[in-house]
């Protein structure tokens, strides 16, 4: 007598498990609406915190002082890539010298 075990539930297509009824989702559906909710008072609750945001945003400025702030990062990015990428050069041109001389050295002496 063979004994096996019952296969596990699976999903169907129809949303569905195999041999069970079809799934409610009226509770999941509730609790993301009540997420929901939340979220929207917690953002409205946030936003009222700032007194700034109800006299208006400044865009000009506000956009001015980002480009300004952005273009001196970047300034000071390719300043910094730049000074790495000639101090990486540098290193590499002095092992190429000292191995060159080295070379140099070990074909100009005579053997012993």
């Amino acid at each position: 007598m063979v004994i096996s075990a019952p296969h596990p539930p699976q999903l169907l297509f129809d949303g569905a498990f195999s041999g069970n009824k079809p799934m409610d989702t009226k509770y999941f559906d509730e609790y993301l609406e009540q997420l929901k909710e939340w979220q929207d008072k917690f953002f409205e609750t946030w936003a009222n915190s700032f007194p700034d945001v109800k006299e208006g945003v400044k865009l000009p400025e506000n956009t001015e002082k980002t480009l300004k702030f952005q273009e001196e990062l970047v300034g000071t990015y390719l300043e910094t890539q730049k000074k790495t990428t000639d101090l990486l050069l540098d290193s590499q041109k002095q092992f190429w010298n000292q191995y060159f001389d080295v070379m140099k050295k070990a074909t100009t002496q005579p053997a012993s």
